[in-house]
């Protein structure tokens, strides 16, 4: 009787706890995912000078009036989305070894988000909002391919990807305070 108390205790509190990964853990790996980018990419700017490049802004604004739960699926997919992007990095103009190690620092991201989100279920508002995202990196990509890849195609890619990785850590920071992670 005692182990049926014992067990069911574990059980509220693990249901009551969430993602301790997402709470605890996120915001370090997410700074230094930044870090990695930023050093192995010299010379990245948040500015864009094509107009095809433009940073999805109302679609975060979007995502943080949804519940915690969405926020994380919503950070998943779109970390997803950039891995995705460079898996075709090797002509980038970057420190090919520190953006492996940014490489890295994304796939645990993903992986230990993909823990948490096992149950998570995904409404219809979020399946617009994230087909919307991967629109926004095809264009992305489509960029990649218009500048055959260069030095300076891959710099305004990073530059907006690094804006993601920002945006993405601040609404880490506000979902990890929702209680209901």
């Amino acid at each position: 009787m005692c182990l049926l108390g014992v067990l069911l205790a574990f059980s509220c509190w693990s249901n009551v706890d969430g993602c301790t990964w997402m709470k605890n853990n996120f915001h370090i790996l997410s700074n230094s995912s930044i870090s990695h980018l930023q050093q192995a990419c010299n010379d990245v700017t948040h500015r864009h000078v094509t107009p095809s490049l433009e940073f999805p802004s109302s679609l975060y604004s979007h995502v943080t009036q949804l519940k915690a739960k969405s926020h994380m699926v919503f950070i998943l997919r779109t970390l997803k989305n950039v891995m995705r992007l460079y898996e075709k990095s090797d002509n980038a103009d970057c420190d090919q070894q520190k953006l492996q190690t940014f490489i890295l620092d994304l796939h645990r991201q993903i992986t230990e988000l993909e823990r948490c989100a096992t149950k998570v279920v995904i409404t219809e508002v979020n399946k617009k909002i994230m087909k919307k995202m991967e629109m926004h990196f095809k264009s992305l990509t489509s960029h990649l391919k218009n500048t055959d890849y260069s030095a300076k195609g891959w710099k305004d890619v990073a530059g907006l990807v690094l804006q993601h990785l920002y945006r993405l850590d601040l609404l880490a920071i506000s979902t990890k305070l929702d209680p209901s992670l």
